[in-house]
């Protein structure tokens, strides 16, 4: 799934790459409207971008924040970003908030996902990290963001797996109970 969601974005041209994921799709409104502080990430090669969504979270006036983790291993929590390059640092996995900045609970939270069902599901890269903040933080609305040819037939969950609210790709919108949406 990784390998096809790299080749997947590596064949998009940079233009289409930068359009499709301008802002949220009105259906995702609800979701997000009340929430004071949105979580995002800093996507890697493959991955939804995510920095349009930044710009516009900020401009409705909501306060963003990314993972931030000590390392590999290491619990993740999340770090207010003002938007500023000059607020983040290289960390364990990437890009992240400087530690300095304070630590926040988002009210919502974009996440990235290598594959994804149909019941909503979600397969991570493995190492539980977004797993163990949801699990902590149930009240936490949870929407994936992937590339369509990342929906899988079925991911297996277990138990303690918490579905995602919703999941966006550059063609749907999926909902609970199989509802489908077009943005």
């Amino acid at each position: 799934m990784r390998t096809g969601r790299l080749a997947h974005w590596q064949a998009l041209p940079e233009s289409h790459r930068a359009l499709v994921f301008g802002r949220p799709p009105r259906m995702i409104l609800p979701l997000i409207e009340r929430a004071e502080t949105i979580g995002l990430y800093h996507a890697v090669p493959g991955e939804v971008p995510t920095d349009r969504y930044a710009a516009h979270m900020l401009d409705m006036g909501k306060m963003i924040a990314l993972p931030w983790t000590r390392s590999h291993e290491g619990p993740m929590t999340f770090r207010l970003w003002t938007g500023s390059e000059a607020t983040l640092e290289r960390g364990p996995w990437g890009i992240q908030p400087h530690a300095a900045m304070p630590e926040v609970i988002p009210d919502a939270l974009f996440m990235p996902l290598v594959a994804f069902d149909s019941a909503l599901n979600r397969l991570g890269q493995g190492g539980a990290h977004y797993d163990g903040w949801c699990a902590a933080h149930p009240r936490t609305r949870r929407i994936g963001l992937a590339w369509t040819v990342q929906q899988a037939d079925h991911v297996p969950a277990e138990p303690h797996d918490m579905p995602l609210d919703a999941v966006i790709t550059e063609q749907q919108v999926l909902l609970p109970q199989n509802e489908r949406m077009l943005p």
